[in-house]
């Protein structure tokens, strides 16, 4: 598994928290990642590859969404469902 250093922010704000991961493959820009079952979600905005180091793959850089607001856009769901 790719070991991977995550550089995560809330949106605006340069309240940088870094912390290394290994992930099943190295996220792509738009990608959207929770570093643990009840952790905030983030949206990949930088990817830097780091084949030069032995033991990482990759830097990324990651500003927190609102998951809710995120499935609601990408799964066309309603805000309030109705029934």
């Amino acid at each position: 598994m790719p070991k991977v250093f995550v550089h995560t922010h809330d949106m605006g704000k340069a309240n940088w928290e870094n912390q290394y991961f290994d992930f099943g493959r190295i996220p792509v820009e738009g990608d959207f990642f929770a570093l643990s079952s009840d952790s905030p979600w983030y949206q990949v905005e930088l990817i830097v590859h780091t084949p030069f180091k032995e033991d990482l793959a990759a830097e990324i850089y990651g500003v927190k969404v609102e998951h809710e607001k995120v499935k609601r856009t990408k799964l066309s769901m309603p805000a309030k469902f109705e029934f």
